[in-house]
């Protein structure tokens, strides 16, 4: 199987069951609404079609109740370790960021008079999001799978002083 046919969120399924173990999609759902997911966007829905695509692909094992919900619950196999380690071992590649605030600002020119707004509105939303990763923060260990948090932290002051430094610059009339 070539390493084309993975995405990232192919990644994110075989490394969340290398983490945590035997899970449904929901479970994987919930796992990233509550890590990943904070840096990570992307449809949720692909959490239920990319554990049986993998299983397809014998990267993982599933098995499914017989009577109930008919829950099926995902496994990583050895050859989807060997898939994620193969993975983790190649380079990242280059830095992908988006941002819908930055998105907005550079088309800015073409409607005239909201760069004020954008940047207030955009103080606003970093401003929450700091605060939800500094709640984070104090109830979380110190595992490296938590150093992604120092990193939103991070960004999330550098947004702060990015829009605030804008919105300080702004014409009045913005």
């Amino acid at each position: 199987m070539s390493d084309a046919t993975l995405g990232p969120s192919a990644y994110i399924v075989l490394g969340l069951l290398a983490q945590y173990g035997p899970a449904t999609s929901y479970d994987l759902k919930r796992w990233v609404d509550d890590s990943i997911g904070y840096f990570w966007s992307f449809p949720r829905s692909q959490l239920y079609a990319e554990p049986q695509r993998l299983s397809a692909l014998g990267l993982l094992s599933d098995a499914q109740e017989q009577d109930g919900r008919r829950k099926r619950t995902y496994t990583i196999t050895d050859a989807g370790r060997r898939a994620l380690s193969a993975w983790l071992a190649a380079p990242a590649g280059p830095v992908e960021l988006r941002d819908p605030g930055l998105l907005k600002l550079f088309f800015i020119g073409v409607a005239p008079g909201g760069q004020r707004a954008l940047a207030a509105e955009q103080l606003a939303l970093h401003r929450a999001r700091l605060a939800e990763y500094e709640a984070l923060a104090a109830n979380l260990c110190t595992d490296v799978t938590q150093q992604p948090l120092g990193m939103g932290l991070l960004y999330e002051r550098a947004s702060l002083a990015f829009w605030s430094t804008l919105l300080d610059g702004a014409p009045q009339d913005q």
